[in-house]
């Protein structure tokens, strides 16, 4: 999504990241990795559990989450992965966001 932000820009989105992590450990990983939208810490998870975005062993980690949210606070897409690999692609993501205008 990085590489396609102005994809994005054109159809008037916001990206947000949310990190299950300390603002520490966001802020160096997207500095590092030149992630040029905001990302939020969630260190407890608060609300990657609102979103039902599940931790669990057999997928190493977090799993994914992808939502599409609208300016009056509507989800309207929703994808939620199995495996931290597992995320829509931008084609994807921006075929659902051409599909909400």
């Amino acid at each position: 999504m990085r590489d396609n932000i102005a994809e994005f820009e054109k159809r008037d989105a916001q990206l947000l990241a949310i990190a299950p992590d300390s603002l520490e450990s966001a802020q160096s990983y997207f500095e590092r990795n030149e992630i040029p939208f905001p990302c939020l810490a969630d260190p407890d998870q608060e609300v990657y559990r609102q979103y039902d975005v599940k931790s669990a062993l057999v997928s190493m980690g977090q799993r994914p989450g992808l939502f599409i949210v609208d300016g009056e606070g509507v989800v309207r897409y929703a994808y939620l992965g199995w495996q931290q690999w597992e995320i829509p692609s931008v084609k994807e993501t921006l075929r659902q966001l051409d599909g909400l205008g």
